[in-house]
């Protein structure tokens, strides 16, 4: 009487772990498909954006040859300014006063 009261009872509890493991592996597929879903979305969305920085950048640049193809002079001037001061820089960084140096730091 308890042995088949034993085996009936672990009969149900077999078949209720069936059962929970065919719902883990539902919810896990349905979660697996969203995962998929949002990540295809993402990606998606990321390309689109890339796709709209390319072009502005590519308007910009396309301008900005347009106005060094129409007004070379000003476009070489600027140029050499922008240069000149970047030396005028460079020489003051280069040669601008150590720090300094305290006096634990004598070899």
């Amino acid at each position: 009487m308890a042995t088949s009261n034993l085996q009936a009872e672990l009969r149900e509890l077999r078949e209720q772990m069936s059962e929970l493991s065919e719902i883990i592996s539902t919810q896990a597929r349905r979660r697996g498909r969203d995962a998929r879903h949002e990540a295809s979305s993402a990606l998606h969305s990321a390309a689109r954006r890339a796709g709209d920085v390319a072009d502005y950048a590519r308007d910009g640049i396309d301008s900005m040859t347009g106005m060094a193809r129409r007004h070379p002079a000003a476009t070489s001037t600027a140029l050499l300014t922008l240069g000149l001061i970047g030396i005028a820089i460079g020489y003051m960084a280069a040669t601008s006063t150590p720090p300094v140096r305290d006096k634990r730091w004598h070899w």
